[in-house]
């Protein structure tokens, strides 16, 4: 991802809202959030006020209730009374006033900040290579786009947002507290270093432990995907009980980590509530001595422990705040191996526009490497434009693998691919992706409609062009336009979903049309009638083909490229 200026994409130190979120999380996870909270400044800016304005006026009515005791009921004054009571009547009905908008705010502006996040995340995710994509288990994934994206979307906003609140109610029950007493408000003011020693040295066990049941979450996550998508496999070779065991430890992991986590967290807890007790009985004590001497008013000491709570309840938001973000940095973590750009594979800022042609293609000294082996090396080969090819070779060769250099899913270890006469790392993606249609062997197909299956290489693409294509590869009238689909296609054949794919493929003009393995579960017969059709409508374009079976019927191929060392 490309840094935003003035976060990481300049030498000069960010400033404004770059500078915080620089403070609250780190210059290089500050590069990719900022995107994510600048379009929702004005809303945050109008909480924000909104926030100062209600810790503001949640600092009157303590001092009102003072007045309302020591003017009115102390000094026998019905008329004070009165007037007191109701200021302090119209002080609660504003404060419940903004109270209720700033909690209907604050939600909207959170799950519109949390969703950018998550499309923010998604995004990336789709920019990865299948390599990258190999790394990673499903449930794992998803672990980090849901519960770790939240827990950084919730501290970010709480930290703007309730951090400036707690910041200004601490600063005005510290000024009140000195204004009635300034022997007890210093007395008070001990607690905070107590307490901020206390948190400093638990704050990083609470990061390691936020890790941990991270990790283990994650893991359980991976396991529950796995046994969603390898379902009818698992209960093919009855091993159900297997992998029952595997969740049952994997789960026992996380309540382990879970129990750690809340032990610990409810010390954090609770130290720091037993210190501010102590505190408030020894004020209480010290405040009603004073009081019973007459030195003192009812009405202050009563006020005075309500400016106690604006000292000690921000203060405790703030520490909680800072040690909330070690829990967030665990999270952070595992997101920046989303947004962090992928290595080894990089797309020109400036692409080359593609170049007019019918897909010829050009190999020039390829090597292709895999999993740390090198599959094919030294190819060299010209494919003119047009021409149906067969690529052979053995299992495990590494035709598949070639075949994915040409949409960039990543680049020939050595040597040079050129489309049109084009190096295929000089084009934009979005062009080269356009100018080859790649067609895996493994079928993908969406729950939903077949329409929505399809429209995924071409949106704009009407239900006349769907019907064609779909009678094209012999799914119609099995399958319309409008037919539902269950998740990964579960209720069609694997010939069906090949034949779908296919379909999607052919929807939306390319130059190159790349089959690997694309009708390997199809019969000869269906597979003889889709090839030639093909053969006879897109026969402009440059065919590659893969197949280890019914190779006589994919007809008459212009040229053989033996691929393998």
């Amino acid at each position: 991802m490309t840094a935003p200026a003035g976060i990481a994409g300049e030498a000069r130190p960010p400033r404004g809202p770059g500078l915080v979120l620089s403070a609250l999380f780190d210059r290089a996870s500050a590069a990719w959030l900022w995107p994510v909270l600048r379009p929702r400044l004005p809303r945050l800016g109008a909480l924000f006020l909104l926030g100062l304005a209600s810790a503001g006026l949640a600092l009157v009515p303590p001092w009102l209730t003072k007045l309302v005791i020591d003017e009115g009921l102390i000094a026998r004054d019905p008329a004070a009374l009165v007037r007191w009571t109701a200021w302090l009547l119209a002080a609660g009905a504003l404060a419940l006033g903004l109270g209720a908008l700033a909690s209907v705010l604050h939600m909207r502006a959170s799950v519109a900040m949390l969703a950018d996040l998550r499309a923010a995340l998604a995004g990336a995710v789709l920019g990865r290579s299948p390599a990258w994509r190999a790394r990673h288990q499903t449930g794992e994934l998803l672990a980090r786009l849901d519960g770790d994206a939240g827990e950084v979307q919730q501290f970010a906003f709480n930290a703007l947002l309730s951090g400036a609140g707690a910041v200004v109610r601490l600063g005005g029950g510290v000024a009140l507290l000195f204004l009635l007493n300034p022997r007890l408000a210093a007395l008070a003011c001990l607690i905070a270093p107590v307490e901020l020693a206390f948190l400093a040295w638990a704050r990083p066990r609470t990061e390691r432990l936020a890790a941990e049941t991270r990790a283990e979450r994650g893991q359980l996550a991976g396991r529950l995907a796995e046994m969603v998508a390898g379902l009818p496999a698992i209960q093919a070779a009855r091993g159900e009980g297997a992998v029952a065991e595997g969740i049952a430890r994997q789960q026992g992991r996380l309540n382990a980590a879970l129990i750690r986590a809340q032990l610990f967290g409810e010390l954090t807890r609770g130290v720091p509530a037993l210190i501010t007790a102590l505190a408030r009985a020894a004020i209480f004590l010290a405040g009603g001595l004073m009081v019973i001497r007459g030195d003192w008013q009812l009405g202050a000491l009563i006020a005075f422990l309500a400016y106690l709570g604006f000292l000690t309840g921000p203060m405790q938001t703030l520490l909680g705040l800072w040690h909330a973000q070690a829990r967030m940095r665990a999270a952070l973590a595992r997101l920046a191996g989303v947004m962090a750009p992928e290595a080894g594979l990089a797309w020109p800022a400036a692409p080359r526009p593609l170049p007019e042609g019918g897909g010829a293609l050009v190999f020039e000294g390829v090597a292709v490497a895999q999993g740390g082996r090198v599959l094919v090396e030294g190819l060299d080969a010209t494919i003119p434009a047009g021409a149906k090819v067969r690529l052979a070779g053995p299992s495990g060769a590494g035709k598949s693998a070639l075949l994915s250099l040409l949409q960039r899913h990543a680049d020939p270890a050595a040597g040079r691919i050129l489309l049109d006469g084009a190096d295929l790392r000089e084009l934009g993606r979005e062009d080269l992706r356009r100018a080859v249609a790649l067609v895996p062997q493994r079928p993908f197909v969406m729950r939903g409609t077949v329409a929505e299956n399809l429209a995924l290489t071409n949106p704009g693409a009407d239900l006349r062009a769907m019907e064609e294509v779909l009678a094209l590869t012999r799914l119609a009238p099995r399958l319309a336009p409008q037919t539902v689909l269950g998740e990964d296609g579960l209720t069609l054949s694997g010939g069906e979903r090949q034949r779908l794919c296919l379909a999607r493929a052919l929807l939306a003009p390319f130059r190159v049309l790349a089959l690997d393995e694309a009708l390997s579960e199809v019969d000869e017969a269906t597979v003889r009638a889709i090839v030639g059709a093909i053969d006879d409508r897109f026969g402009r374009a440059t065919r590659l083909i893969v197949t280890h079976g019914a190779e006589a019927a994919h007809g008459p191929f212009d040229l053989v490229l033996e691929v393998g060392r």
